[in-house]
């Protein structure tokens, strides 16, 4: 099976430590668009993604496109799921926090990072149990797509890769711990003004 990880497009407030599970901005809206018109071009069987309004509006148009309902699965959410306040790492940057975020990124949110990787593991997990053979579009966040990556490359720590708003990464395998990397952080997709 395939594995097509997306990360959401931009979100409305992403340069300020905001109210939780902000929408999409008018650029988010457009690297969604982009995106979804490109795996529309692909065969794909099912689509997921996180209970996060950033994650849900960029899928919608790839499920209207494909004529597919989207199955929301939370434990592929971002560390902000259920929280009153929505950090970007773009926000912990202009803080002047990055030094102490990345020591402990999960930490920095106030949660145990073997919890919650344990937790976006078995949301994968999940999604492949239930897709043998299919082609799967996923959307979800920058720490899920690096916990994936991480897991399936063997390497430690959940901060190895920065995936773009809108990017694509792909895995290909039969379960969680027989997964290949087939790319990452793909972008030429975009046109020139979500470049910019």
């Amino acid at each position: 099976m395939q594995l097509i990880l997306v990360r959401h497009g931009l979100p409305e407030n992403a340069h300020t430590r905001d109210a939780a599970d902000p929408p999409l901005s008018q650029a988010g809206r457009l690297q969604a668009a982009q995106t979804c018109e490109r795996l529309s071009r692909e065969p794909i069987d099912a689509i997921y993604d996180s209970t996060l309004r950033r994650a849900v509006e960029s899928g919608e148009p790839l499920a209207t496109k494909l004529g597919l309902t989207i199955t929301r699965i939370a434990e592929v959410g971002e560390v902000d799921n259920g929280e009153d306040l929505y950090i970007s790492p773009e926000a912990i940057k202009a803080a002047g926090d990055w030094d102490v975020f990345l020591r402990d990124p999960i930490g920095y949110y106030g949660h145990d990072e073997t919890e919650f990787r344990e937790r976006v593991l078995s949301g994968f997990s999940t999604i492949i149990g239930a897709n043998a053979g299919k082609r799967v579009a996923i959307f979800t966040h920058g720490f899920p797509i690096n916990i994936l990556l991480s897991h399936a490359l063997g390497l430690t720590g959940l901060a190895n890769f920065v995936p773009r708003n809108g990017s694509i990464t792909r895995f290909m395998g039969k379960s969680l711990d027989a997964l290949q990397v087939l790319s990452v952080n793909e972008t030429s997709h975009f046109s020139k003004e979500v470049v910019r």
